[in-house]
């Protein structure tokens, strides 16, 4: 694979030199590669004969050289007959933009021109464009941003809204609406039909997360290279008013080229509390221009009426596609795969479209794959795809460990660039940007960035791969840490990008590796804290916390509390005692909630309930306290009144395997229903479906459990003792047995269990059911005094119910 280095020998200075430097030895550039004693023009054209890429670099002389007009129109020629494979302009001169007379219109019309002033970024760029060319094509991904239908009376408002001669122009597009609802297709086709831009015009995309904050957006944006001279060192020290500045003039930065900024935010710039960050608003605050700039797919719904009277903010709620249009973009899908369906395949498919457009196509898909009568066999499949995308998508990788695991390394990251998975590439000997190539054809990951250079695991996906804990395959991990090493020796010399330097600095706070502060900002502390928490490791995350608080009074208020409650809930795991001075500087809800967290640790349940029903009654901590309240309940076996929360919580979100499981211990040990049977099979059924280690392990687990009240006795022990086989690693099987063996009464069984779990190790989490496994146990070795004594001392936190139930049975031994 080679490219093409069009340039004007006026350019080849330091920019070019530097370029082909670091692309050698895969380009045609006249001083590597041009031999002496030929022709130009008989030069050029055997090197364009052994290309596949055509670079041009965009300058005010090379617009005025004929030797580069000539270049481009032999590519032209090349282009139109398939032997170059990719045509790339880079503006590395700042007075050219796309509307310049002097460049061909079928460049301008057809490429996102946008200068990219660091060569070193250039070269990276041209790098994945070649990599890029080598895959093959998929006219699926390359059309299917431009089918879009309906929403027309929320672009008859967008439009209405920028010929509004009575008020400013808005600076900021929000749009709201469930995830997958099309929000960012949406902005993209009503700046198209408005004719704010052109239609090949593609906005400059970056993510936020909650993390991020204003020095997220600083950094992310500084990597575009449409600013000079712009220093974004020591943002962990530099004051807020300095960070204000910066970001308004990086923003700010986007107007001579006319660039839109696409930002899928992930509750940064839109809170959970519905209102804009307070840092957002003092960066516009700080822009001087009245145009559309910004665009924001937000994942909460800015509380509008706060903003009524600010011009510069303009919202739109996206509600679910309605019958008409789901039906319309069904058709156009298939119509594009080249599907023809009869008028009744088009009524039976149309009921199962619930409005969402990555289900329609995925449907479109289907039928294109398996035709419409065994498409249709798998009805359930597509109603169940937003409940069950994860796993429907993982599915098509469970035979292919290399690949699935390549996916697991990717789903550490929040993005990353295809110039770091080459460098993983050559350390594991794997055929990652294959991979990476399937993931884009399969929407399983997404291009970011000013040319698609980012890639991000789908949001859904990345979260039920995070959610199961898998470790990081060796090779990987020696990749990483040698890309760590890597970085750490070189980050002064050599240009890394911004997916790179997050890796790099995040991998660093985890493994102790020495960086400098200076490149840290605080959303590398935050998202490493997150992280290690969910690896149990809560002293590390306490001694980070530490270090960033140090600096905290050059952050806003949102990211300051975010630090404090992972250090909160660190300190409860630990049964800190400092947990009770640190929690008085969390302010609103959360407040309540980490003291509900700290007092179910200690066991405290009565307490613990009471603080999260005060945590309900907040939208930010809504979820979370229903969530805990329903896993108190069942540690005190109040499963009756558990079990309507359980049901709304696991109906809300039924790909959350532990949310499945607290509903199905609601069930099963909850009042009588005639029922119940076919309910517990409908919770087994949504494991199945989830999919994943975990749900596969509480699958196996709760089925037995499920066996053995409603089947076979020993069927259901030959399954718990498969899954503690098949889940050695993990206490709920045994717990599950030794439930069965304390409701049968089996001493041996009982016994056997309790030492498992000894030997094993069990938290506080499992208090309960072990010190009822204990009272049994004595109880049948015939001191029930003994065992009565235990349920009065150590199960006060049982409901009253359950504690009479328990006393019941030891009375009757």
């Amino acid at each position: 694979m080679k490219c093409f280095l069009s340039h004007s020998s006026k350019d080849k200075g330091s920019y070019v030199a530097q370029v082909a430097a670091k692309l050698a030895p895969n380009i045609e550039y006249d001083e590597l590669t041009f031999e002496e004693g030929m022709g130009n023009l008989e030069e050029i054209l055997t090197a364009l004969g052994r290309s596949d890429i055509f670079v041009l670099f965009l300058s005010e002389h090379s617009l005025e050289s004929d030797w580069v007009r000539r270049e481009i129109r032999e590519a032209k020629m090349r282009l139109e007959t398939g032997e170059l494979k990719r045509f790339f302009p880079i503006v590395i001169d700042r007075t050219i933009t796309f509307r310049d007379s002097r460049i061909p219109k079928w460049i301008s019309d057809s490429y996102n021109l946008r200068p990219i002033t660091k060569p070193t970024i250039a070269a990276k760029r041209i790098r994945e464009r070649m990599i890029e060319a080598s895959w093959k094509s998929h006219p699926l991904l390359k059309h299917r941003d431009q089918i879009f239908v309906g929403r027309n009376l929320h672009i008859d408002d967008f439009e209405q809204r920028m010929d509004d001669l009575s008020k400013e122009q808005p600076l900021v597009l929000f749009t709201s609406g469930l995830r997958d609802i099309g929000r960012k297709s949406f902005m993209r086709n009503a700046l198209r039909k408005s004719n704010i831009v052109r239609d090949t015009y593609e906005p400059v995309r970056i993510d936020l997360t909650q993390e991020d904050s204003v020095e997220g957006l600083i950094l992310k944006l500084a990597d575009f290279g449409l600013s000079d001279s712009i220093d974004i060192s020591n943002l962990l020290t530099r004051s807020q008013e300095d960070k204000y500045d910066l970001c308004a003039r990086l923003i700010s930065d986007f107007f001579p080229y006319k660039e839109i900024l696409l930002i899928e935010d992930r509750y940064c710039v839109v809170r959970f509390d519905r209102d804009i960050a307070p840092w957002f608003v003092e960066v516009i605050n700080r822009i001087e221009h009245n145009s559309l700039a910004i665009c924001i797919a937000t994942s909460a719904k800015a509380a509008k009426h706060k903003y009524i009277h600010d011009d510069r903010f303009y919202f739109i709620e996206l509600p679910e596609l309605q019958k008409v249009e789901r039906e319309g973009l069904f058709k156009r899908f298939c119509e594009h795969l080249e599907v023809e369906l009869s008028r009744e395949d088009y009524r039976n498919f149309s009921p199962l479209l619930k409005g969402f457009p990555e289900q329609v196509t995925y449907a479109a898909n289907l039928v294109s794959d398996l035709g419409p009568h065994q498409a249709f066999v798998k009805a359930d499949e597509i109603v169940s795809f937003s409940s069950y995308k994860a796993s429907i998508f993982l599915k098509q990788y469970e035979d292919d460990e290399e690949t699935l695991t390549f996916l697991r390394f990717l789903s550490s990251f929040d993005f990353v660039s295809l110039d770091f998975v080459l460098w993983v590439a050559e350390r594991t000997n794997q055929p990652l940007a294959d991979f990476m190539e399937r993931f884009v054809a399969d929407s399983v990951c997404e291009a970011i960035g000013t040319t698609g250079q980012y890639f991000r695991v789908n949001e859904v996906i990345r979260d039920a791969i995070v959610r199961d804990r898998t470790r990081l395959d060796s090779n990987y991990h020696d990749a990483l840490t040698a890309f760590v090493q890597n970085f750490s020796d070189n980050y002064e010399k050599e240009g890394f990008d911004v997916s790179e330097y997050h890796i790099a600095v995040k991998q660093a706070l985890t493994t102790g590796v020495a960086l400098p502060e200076s490149l840290m900002i605080p959303a590398h502390f935050l998202q490493t804290m997150k992280d290690l928490y969910n690896k149990r490791m809560y002293r590390e995350v306490v001694a980070l916390a530490d270090r960033v608080l140090q600096n905290s009074e050059f952050y806003d208020e949102h990211t300051r509390q975010d630090i404090l409650y992972y250090l909160c809930q660190s300190l409860a795991r630990l049964q800190d005692p400092r947990f009770t001075a640190e929690v008085q500087k969390i302010t609103g809800p959360e407040h309540d909630f980490l003291f509900g967290f700290y007092y179910r640790l200690r066991r405290r349940f009565e307490e613990a309930l009471r603080r999260y029903k005060r945590a309900m009654k907040h939208q930010r901590t809504e979820q979370r306290a229903r969530r805990e309240v329903v896993f108190v309940l069942t540690a005190t076996e109040a499963y009756e009144e558990g079990l309507s929360l359980a049901k709304e919580n696991h109906e809300r979100y039924p790909s959350n395997p532990f949310l499945a499981q607290a509903y199905f211990q609601c069930l099963l040990h909850g009042p009588d229903d005639p029922e119940i049977s076919d309910k517990l099979q409908e919770v087994l059924s949504a494991l199945d479906q989830i999919g994943g280690t975990r749900a596969q392990e509480m699958h196996a687990n709760l089925s037995a459990r499920y066996e053995f009240q409603f089947g076979d006795r020993d069927t259901a022990y030959s399954l718990i003792d498969k899954a503690i086989l098949e889940h050695e690693n993990i206490v709920y099987p045994v717990l599950t047995k030794l439930d069965m063996a304390t409701h049968e009464m089996n001493a041996e069984l009982i016994s056997s269990c309790l030492k498992k779990m000894q030997s094993g190790g069990f938290g506080a989490a499992h208090h309960g059911a072990v010190t009822k496994g204990k009272a049994i146990l004595t109880a049948l070795e015939g001191d029930k005094a003994r065992a009565l004594r235990i349920v009065e001392a150590d199960l006060k936190e049982l409901s009253e119910s359950a504690r009479e139930k328990l006393v019941r049975r030891i009375e009757l031994i």
